[in-house]
């Protein structure tokens, strides 16, 4: 939902400032969700993938969203149990095709409303680095851990930051532009505290649309640290999400990470 403020000439529209904290997120962002996602992964492959590390077949989302990958793994057979705490997510992963499948849960992703262990404990899209800092991404992965069945794996989908993209820790993407709409996202990096803030600016003949945004960032590293903190060990790493190889200078990873006394029989290639 958007409120309007007369600034200009033309209506600006922003995200209101009295939404749940935890819930800002999803409810800035699931109207253009989907738009943002859409075809970035094959999605065929991208089930294979995770089907091989989930044993047993059932997989807890943590930041469903609107339901891009749990559908399709729902589709496949899967138990699948998504969390995000955003309704207006929610909602629309409920309204598509499918979305019955998923048992959609309103919680936030450090506490899962969920007493069970599963096959595959999945955070995708860098929703990880949507928590504030380090703590609270600590207790996220904690809490995945901790729900992890006997041989099950956490799969963590991160980027980052490609130098290329920023100049003096700031960035600027035309993300579209054409008659009577245009669609740009600006960044501002700091390196140190590991942060990136950005806005996504669309104008239109309706006026103007910006919808902030904050990352912290964990590197690959970082992650591993933090992984074996909780009891787990790194079991592989992946250029995607459908288990292409890594380069040299990957700009976006997946880990995997399982307990280390499993990692080397369920390692999956």
């Amino acid at each position: 939902m958007s409120v309007t403020t007369r600034t200009t000439s033309h209506p600006v529209l922003t995200t209101p400032t009295d939404a749940a904290p935890g819930s800002a997120y999803g409810d800035r962002w699931a109207e253009v969700y989907d738009d943002l996602y859409d075809g970035r992964d094959t999605i065929p492959a991208v089930v294979d993938f995770i089907r091989r590390w989930a044993q047993p077949a059932s997989v807890l989302e943590l930041g469903v969203g609107t339901g891009r990958l749990a559908i399709p793994l729902a589709a496949a057979g899967m138990h699948v149990v998504g969390v995000d705490n955003s309704e207006a997510m929610l909602a629309r992963l409920r309204a598509k095709p499918g979305g019955d499948a998923v048992d959609g849960r309103l919680a936030d992703m450090t506490d899962p409303p969920t007493d069970r262990t599963y096959g595959c404990v999945l955070i995708a899209f860098s929703t990880l680095y949507l928590l504030a800092d380090q703590n609270t991404q600590r207790r996220c992965i904690q809490a995945a851990a901790d729900r992890l069945a006997p041989g099950g794996a956490l799969i963590i989908e991160g980027f980052i930051p490609d130098p290329d993209r920023w100049h003096n820790g700031h960035s600027l993407h035309v993300e579209q532009w054409d008659s009577g709409h245009v669609t740009m996202n600006v960044g501002r990096l700091d390196a140190a505290a590991q942060t990136i803030d950005t806005l996504r600016v669309t104008q239109t003949s309706d006026g103007t649309q910006v919808i902030p945004n904050r990352l912290r960032y964990l590197l690959p590293a970082e992650l591993d640290l933090i992984a074996e903190h909780t009891g787990l060990g790194l079991a592989g790493r992946y250029g995607d999400l459908a288990g292409r190889p890594i380069g040299s200078q990957p700009t976006s990873h997946v880990s995997v990470y399982t307990r280390p006394e499993t990692a080397a029989a369920t390692t999956r290639r």
